[in-house]
């Protein structure tokens, strides 16, 4: 048997949204009628939600991508384009093995995958998530080893570390600023030097 593979099925009336892993197009009907609240022997048809094309061969089924987004349509449903209708997303995105990836992180993936120096101009929260988040499923959008996955999310830790460390050390440079002008024991460069030529 084919291994379970992520998909995305929508309602005819397009108002709801859900994922399903399924290994065959048998296996994708009988959990999409129970997603969508289907009853089990309720004749329903398979289609692709982009242009409504009949999805009836199990061959074929092995051969869509990862997320395809199919419709199922009862009896007297009919197909509908995505100008007519207006659906919801539940969920975002699904990796091969289940997991559910943020719309976010996936473009952050993206602009890694077309520039790997992006990553300095990322914000604290982009970096914490890419850092956080399973090393697996970062490969898995990134094409890459977990190896190299790894790698980025050590790379997105260490530029927090270091963001971190400036950020403390200006920190201390605003107390240090602040202390030479409203404290009398400490005493700015200006001042020594008068001293000094006073004394001489």
């Amino acid at each position: 048997m084919s291994a379970a593979r992520p998909y995305k099925v929508w309602s005819s009336d397009r108002q709801i949204k859900k994922s399903v892993t399924a290994s065959t197009l048998a296996d994708f009907i009988t959990k999409a009628k129970e997603k969508l609240g289907f009853s089990s022997d309720r004749p329903v048809t398979v289609v692709f939600e982009a242009d409504g094309t009949e999805v009836d061969e199990d061959d074929y089924f092995q051969f869509l991508p990862f997320n395809t987004t199919l419709m199922l349509l009862g009896s007297g449903d009919a197909w509908k384009s995505q100008s007519e209708a207006v659906g919801r997303d539940e969920p975002d995105y699904m990796m091969p093995d289940g997991r559910e990836v943020s719309d976010r992180l996936r473009q952050l993936a993206t602009g890694l995958k077309r520039e790997i120096t992006r990553l300095i101009t990322f914000s604290n929260d982009d970096l914490t998530e890419l850092a956080q988040m399973s090393t697996s499923a970062l490969a898995t959008l990134l094409g890459e080893t977990e190896t190299y996955a790894q790698a980025v999310q050590e790379a997105c830790q260490r530029h927090l570390d270091e963001r971190a460390q400036t950020s403390e050390a200006m920190e201390l440079l605003k107390l240090y600023h602040k202390a030479r002008e409203h404290s009398p024991y400490v005493e700015g460069e200006e001042t020594v030097k008068r001293q000094k030529f006073a004394n001489t």
